[in-house]
């Protein structure tokens, strides 16, 4: 598979994707390419809450479980 660029590879829909599954992520940092889990991302996200402002003004009504670790009651206009 190293032949293909990553926009040619079959996409990994969402209900399919594991905790375990594998993202190249591009550190800009050191200017190489490192791989980082599903798991690992969301722990990211949700942590360092890097997308709560995005969040709100998309959708206000947006509520977490932080004891489930889950999005609930979201609605996006």
């Amino acid at each position: 598979m190293s032949d293909l660029k990553i926009s040619q590879l079959t996409a990994l829909l969402g209900s399919a994707a594991a905790d375990t599954d594998v993202m190249p992520v591009v550190d800009i940092s050191t200017t190489s390419t490192k791989k980082i889990t599903l798991s690992e991302l969301v722990e990211y996200i949700v942590n360092t809450g890097v997308f709560d402002g995005a969040v709100s003004a998309l959708a206000p009504s947006v509520s977490f479980d932080d004891a489930e670790n889950v999005i609930v009651n979201a609605v996006f206009s």
